[in-house]
């Protein structure tokens, strides 16, 4: 709980880059922090780095692949499937010659969620 409370108040002082290597070093000491990688992933959207947070995230889908199939687990798969949906469409529009069209990758993560 400590250890997510000091890299949400980096984010509130705009210490992005202290705060990205503080949360980046935690998750690399304890895979388990599921926590930490939301609010990192959260971060890296935030600065429109949206490939690290794709990052992040597809790291946590790997981790809780290897977890038991209970409903903490699910909550946590949609999350970050409508995270990585959120982050796709994102990175769409900031594009110069977006117009609204289908986002195939955002599409499926969005069926996976659904389909949990």
């Amino acid at each position: 709980m400590l250890v997510r409370e000091v890299g949400k108040a980096l984010c509130m002082t705009h210490d992005y880059s202290r705060a990205i290597k503080y949360y980046e070093t935690q998750i690399l000491q304890d895979a388990r922090l599921l926590d930490l990688r939301t609010d990192l992933a959260e971060l890296y959207k935030k600065l429109k780095a949206f490939d690290e947070a794709r990052r992040v995230l597809n790291d946590a889908l790997k981790y809780l692949k290897g977890m038991d199939d209970g409903l903490e687990t699910k909550i946590r798969n949609v999350k970050y499937l409508m995270l990585y949906a959120e982050c796709q469409l994102e990175e769409d529009m900031m594009q110069p010659d977006w117009k609204f069209k289908e986002n195939t990758v955002a599409r499926q993560a969005l069926i996976e969620a659904r389909a949990l």
